[in-house]
């Protein structure tokens, strides 16, 4: 599994949300992550891949791909 599609599987599982709704272009307040669930997001996304999120500035406004695109190129570079 890669890295966009752990991102895809954590998000599905953590907030109880079926894959084939998980639309990229749309942001991440309308799938009910709000700065808080996102910075719980970002600690679990730093175990499970073994990377460093800690300068990534996302906020619930920016959208699934934007998350996908940042923690992909944090992944490639480990």
């Amino acid at each position: 599994m890669d890295a966009a599609e752990h991102v895809t599987a954590l998000v599905s599982r953590m907030f109880r949300l079926a894959p084939e709704s998980l639309n990229p272009d749309i942001p991440l307040h309308r799938m009910h992550i709000d700065s808080l669930a996102l910075e719980e997001l970002r600690l679990v996304l730093e175990d499970e891949l073994r990377v460093d999120l800690e300068d990534v500035h996302l906020t619930s406004r920016d959208t699934l791909s934007q998350l996908l695109a940042v923690v992909c190129e944090k992944a490639a570079t480990v």
